[in-house]
């Protein structure tokens, strides 16, 4: 069995974000909804922007199906929360496995 590490990029549009504090706001909700899937998540680009959010989301995994699901439930649960409070939109999602 060969462990693999899951290493996500995200990048989320922001709808009504209008300054870095509303930002941060969404940001913190949504890092503590997604932490609950015992993933590790942090800002990684866009810190001037106000209405972009970019995330760097990683995970080990048991084997590469594991991973690979791992990585669909993750995307699916960012798309869920941001429809479910209307705060954005998922523009980009890249998974690397490694």
């Amino acid at each position: 069995m060969k462990h693999r590490i899951l290493i996500i990029e995200a990048e989320i549009k922001l709808f009504d974000s209008h300054s870095l504090k509303e930002k941060r706001v969404i940001r913190q909700k949504l890092t503590e909804k997604l932490r609950r899937d015992n993933i590790s998540i942090a800002e990684t680009g866009n810190l001037e922007l106000w209405d972009l959010i970019s995330l760097t989301i990683s995970s080990v995994a048991i084997d590469q199906s594991a991973a690979e699901r791992k990585s669909e439930s993750l995307e699916n649960r960012i798309c869920e929360i941001l429809e479910q409070d209307g705060s954005g939109e998922l523009i980009l999602f890249t998974a690397e496995i490694i």
